[in-house]
């Protein structure tokens, strides 16, 4: 991986949906904060943002990561501290793309996402991570999804997406990890060693 890329993960709980294919918005729990934050920094991620347009959710954020970032809690916990200053909470899209572009304005921004469920233009991790390697420096945002995935309206922000995760059994096997689990293995495939 070129270390001059700027790499952000997003998580977004608008717009996204539910089992029956309608638009919702999707609460923020306690470990969307906490694991994706802690995969961020692991792999070293300039940015993890929640994106959530209810206020009362921002609000429960800036006080998790407020109670995380003094005091005992980060005498006891410094690493988890360090994982959590990555972490923003915005209304929506446009305004990540928004700080991302205002902190690194010359540089273009390429919006990865993944999605479980089979899509034609779909791309193998193997294939965007060597792609990484060989680009001019950019910033690269992996976008994930809550609820029942991504809503469609989104796509149109979406470059390049990417393949499902299957374990052994391929797409005849169980395909329904937890967001935070397929953020890691996500990451892992894009950027690990």
């Amino acid at each position: 991986m070129n270390v001059t890329h700027k790499i952000a993960l997003v998580l977004l709980h608008h717009p996204v949906t539910n089992r029956v294919g309608e638009l919702v918005t999707t609460s923020v729990t306690n470990l969307d904060i906490h694991d994706l934050a802690r995969s961020a920094r692991t792999y070293e991620l300039d940015h993890y943002y929640l994106v959530t347009p209810i206020i009362e959710q921002k609000e429960l954020v800036g006080r998790i990561l407020s109670h995380w970032g003094k005091g005992r809690s980060l005498e006891w916990h410094p690493d988890r501290a360090e994982a959590l200053s990555r972490v923003q909470c915005l209304p929506d899209f446009q305004a990540v793309k928004t700080d991302l572009l205002t902190r690194y304005p010359d540089l273009p921004l390429e919006v990865v996402m993944p999605d479980a469920r089979p899509m034609v233009q779909q791309r193998p991790y193997s294939e965007v991570r060597a792609r990484w390697g060989d680009e001019a420096p950019g910033i690269k945002v992996i976008v994930l999804g809550t609820g029942w995935g991504i809503a469609e309206p989104f796509y149109q922000e979406v470059h390049t997406f990417l393949d499902p995760i299957y374990g052994p059994l391929g797409r005849a096997g169980y395909n329904h990890l937890s967001v935070r689990a397929a953020g890691a293995v996500i990451l892992d495939r894009l950027l690990g060693t």
